[in-house]
């Protein structure tokens, strides 16, 4: 990987990483509220999603770690925007909560898309990223149908990771 590509690279997936440690702790803090009721579900896999996907972006990043120079993936930021879990604490009901989740996953589905250009001779990562992409956009469309007040979209089911 050139190095000015490898830069990049770093910096989309490093972002990508942060975007999914924002979504495991936003997740579970819509898991606290009262209220959520059948939600629930949706949420737990949502968490469950962003800590697993974590672990897979870790492992892509590792990968491609012995081609670049830069340091591990850490914990230190937690929640890049305050300003997102803010706006969760005060939601009251699931129409409030989901349009707060859904911004994070919008903006998770657009650094996926992003990072797909830099993955192109990478076929195993690539396949694992589109399979996070799948995943994240489902989420995404169902927050969608409980946005809007949609009832039947409770009854989804799917799995967090493939």
């Amino acid at each position: 990987m050139e190095e000015n590509k490898g830069k990049e690279f770093i910096q989309m997936i490093r972002a990508l990483w942060n975007e999914q440690k924002k979504r495991e702790v936003l997740y579970l803090e819509a898991l606290k509220k009262d209220g959520m009721g059948p939600f629930r579900r949706m949420l737990s896999q949502g968490h469950v999603s962003a800590v697993l996907f974590q672990k897979e972006i870790r492992a892509v990043y590792d990968y491609f770690k012995c081609f670049l120079n830069d340091k591990e993936l850490a914990d230190q930021n937690q929640i890049t925007s305050h300003t997102s879990l803010q706006l969760l604490e005060k939601a009251t009901g699931r129409e409030e909560v989901a349009s707060c989740l859904k911004k994070i996953e919008a903006a998770t589905i657009q650094l996926y898309k992003s990072l797909r250009n830099y993955l192109d001779r990478e076929p195993e990562a690539q396949r694992l990223m589109d399979e996070h992409l799948t995943r994240t956009s489902e989420f995404y469309d169902m927050l969608c149908k409980l946005e809007s007040g949609n009832q039947r979209s409770y009854g989804y089911g799917f799995t967090a990771a493939a």
